[in-house]
């Protein structure tokens, strides 16, 4: 029997109606048919397609292959995708050059330990003036919600005065599925007193959620550090180092 090879079939959903000049221009009638004979397997587990609402998906054959929408497999797979509506264009793995200030991501924090802050007298960092800064001036929790569309965040912070301690900054997977991997460091950085300020590089690539833990490696009661509002997400080389400004 010929064997049949899979492939993605590249499904955008759109307005209901098609311009007739689009239409006779890009879309072209074929004769398909739903295949539902056919079944998948996920990394070793039964895998059953859906949509966006949950509605189980049936493959289309169409000359010797199995097509299946590519939002569905790049779900599974845990791929960003985006779909631009302006230019017909659908981006898999994140929109190049896309970039999101971290004040600008949904994002969750304790109000304890954690403060958000615009106040000019603590904005000041290292002599220099920012708008918006992160507080940790004894340990803490961030949280941000990315939904796999960035490989890299890079945390612009400093330890100011009087802080006399190293602080470690610690990468985690806080989504839905991490499980048991959610109490495991995926990466983990240290900034000094004198090092001024200090750009971070995280690689978060395929993640939903994440949590940035703050505090001394010795456990230490005061560290005041602060994340500054340069910091952001992009789609840029997450294998990029850290680097100071």
């Amino acid at each position: 029997m010929k064997m049949v090879k899979i492939a993605l079939f590249v499904v955008a959903i759109v307005a209901s109606s098609f311009g007739s000049a689009y239409a006779a221009v890009n879309l072209e009638p074929i004769n398909a048919f739903f295949n539902k004979g056919v079944s998948f397997v996920l990394k070793g587990d039964l895998w059953q397609p859906k949509d966006e609402s949950g509605k189980p998906l049936t493959p289309i054959f169409y000359n010797g292959n199995n097509y299946l929408p590519v939002r569905a497999v790049a779900e599974a797979l845990k791929i960003p995708i985006d779909y631009d509506a302006d230019s017909q264009t659908i981006f898999i793995g994140g929109k190049p050059g896309e970039k999101r200030p971290i004040f600008a991501t949904p994002m969750e924090i304790d109000n304890i330990y954690v403060t958000q802050s615009k106040d000019p007298n603590e904005t000041m960092v290292k002599g220099k003036q920012f708008e918006e800064v992160l507080k940790i001036d004894q340990y803490g929790d961030v949280e941000f919600t990315i939904d796999r569309k960035f490989k890299r965040l890079l945390l612009d912070a400093a330890v100011i005065s009087p802080g006399e301690h190293e602080v470690e900054f610690s990468l985690y997977n806080s989504g839905t599925a991490a499980g048991s991997a959610a109490s495991t460091v995926l990466e983990k950085h240290t900034i000094s007193p004198e090092d001024g300020i200090k750009q971070l590089t995280f690689n978060v690539e395929g993640l939903e959620k994440i949590k940035i833990h703050v505090q001394s490696p010795n456990l230490n009661p005061y560290i005041y550090a602060r994340i500054l509002d340069t910091s952001y997400f992009d789609n840029g080389n997450s294998a990029a180092k850290d680097s100071s400004k």
